[in-house]
């Protein structure tokens, strides 16, 4: 198991970060929404990126939008999975099966056939494995059955077996966080250590959410090579942009730190809701 729990959630030696914070948006009516694409998910981010630096609309207008496209792109991933799910990883699973029960019924002198039919049913149960990988982190069922904590261990656990990057997970016991705060934060970790698989060539990650004075504080923090400050300032990716944009609908605050070493990414959501009793 290449996850561990880690009672020091920062690594030692990383300077004094110059923060960027993001100021919230306050929350949209309930039941309000904009005009939604229905297309696939990219669409979806390009979409959401126009509408973040698209100022001239109200803060509302722009909330209730924003608000709406990132539903859209929920729901169209939890399509995606269910059909991907009953569908295609169904019939994967049969094959294996299947070409199992022929590795038995070829005669034992056939043994180049055997082999072949062996390595054609591991090939297949992989590309199962890998699908059922997608389905999860296109919408992670854990999420809703088990919570917010549960959803982000496995993720980090899953990201350390298939990235090779070693994640220390710390967590506080914290129950009854509403579906839509627990969706921003997982995806806010999802995406973080993306960015960290893909450009700073760490080995290792810290992902850490505790209950504080009133708050969920999370951090997502690593020591490759750094984000660019000029990146950080501008917010031009569609990464910290959707980052950014999850945040201010539940009324957070977003801090991104650009030490000499690494990089540290802060979220902060006050907690406005009836928690559940321990």
């Amino acid at each position: 198991m290449v996850i561990q729990e880690d009672r020091s959630i920062r690594p030692r030696g990383l300077a004094k970060p110059v923060v960027l914070t993001s100021v919230p948006r306050p929350r949209s009516k309930p039941g309000t929404k904009g005009q939604l694409p229905h297309r696939g998910s990219r669409p979806l981010e390009n979409a959401i990126a126009g509408v973040a630096l698209e100022r001239s609309r109200s803060g509302d207008e722009l909330n209730r939008l924003t608000r709406g496209l990132f539903e859209a792109q929920e729901e169209e991933r939890r399509r995606i999975a269910r059909e991907l799910h009953d569908g295609l990883n169904q019939q994967l699973a049969i094959l294996a099966v299947e070409l199992g029960m022929l590795v038995r019924d070829v005669p034992s002198g056939e043994k180049k056939l055997r082999e072949s039919l062996s390595t054609l049913r591991k090939r297949t149960e992989g590309l199962s494995d890998d699908l059922r990988s997608m389905t999860h982190q296109l919408h992670p069922a854990v999420l809703e059955h088990l919570g917010l904590i549960a959803a982000l261990r496995s993720h980090c656990a899953d990201f350390s077996q298939h990235e090779g990057i070693r994640v220390w997970f710390k967590s506080d016991p914290i129950s009854g966080t509403p579906l839509d705060v627990s969706i921003c934060l997982y995806r806010i970790v999802q995406e973080a250590l993306r960015n960290v698989a893909k450009h700073s060539r760490a080995k290792e990650a810290w992902v850490s959410i505790k209950r504080k004075k009133g708050q969920i504080q999370l951090s997502i923090v690593d020591k490759g090579v750094g984000i660019d400050s000029a990146v950080v300032r501008k917010f031009t990716g569609l990464g910290l942009i959707s980052i950014r944009e999850r945040v201010q609908l539940v009324n957070g605050k977003l801090s991104i730190s650009a030490p000499g070493k690494g990089t540290r990414i802060d979220v902060c959501v006050p907690i406005t809701w009836k928690e559940e009793p321990k």
